[in-house]
């Protein structure tokens, strides 16, 4: 009881948790903006804002429990990394996907469709990985408290 405890004490368990709200953020907001505007793209970007800038206050405030007062700073680094890894992840989705499917497809002799579907869950854990470790080790690091 007290191995439990401790992980839903821990940060990885409220890293965890948040993403679930993120996730719940951007569903509420894609449903409802889709509901109004019956625009595919307008409602998925603000989906993907509203869900990020959930992410960003619920991970310095809850999950890292950071300091900093440069919010300017720790948001635009929260969102770079978001956004290299969004890229990442549509390149490698292009390459493996669009261009080259067979590659993937026959190293692991699957359907088109089941190759998209492992691709996908890899590529989200590994997201969800690396989002974690360049929030906790880069954009909010305990050793980066604004000078008082």
């Amino acid at each position: 009881m007290k191995k439990i405890m401790t992980f839903l004490n821990s940060e990885t368990f409220r890293y965890l948790l948040f993403g679930v709200l993120a996730t719940a953020v951007y569903a509420a907001v894609k449903w409802l903006t889709w509901q109004a505007w019956h625009s595919g793209w307008a409602s998925e970007t603000a989906a993907q804002c509203a869900s990020i800038i959930f992410a960003f206050f619920t991970n310095k405030r809850f999950v890292f429990r950071h300091q900093s007062t440069h919010l300017l700073r720790d948001f635009i680094s929260f969102v770079s990394g978001r956004i290299v890894l969004l890229l990442l992840s549509i390149l490698v989705n292009w390459y493996f996907i669009d261009q080259h499917p067979q590659l993937l497809m026959s190293l692991l002799h699957l359907s088109k469709n089941h190759m998209v579907a492992l691709l996908n869950l890899v590529m989200q854990i590994l997201i969800i990985v690396i989002n974690y470790l360049y929030s906790k080790f880069f954009v909010f690091r305990k050793g980066k408290k604004a000078a008082h």
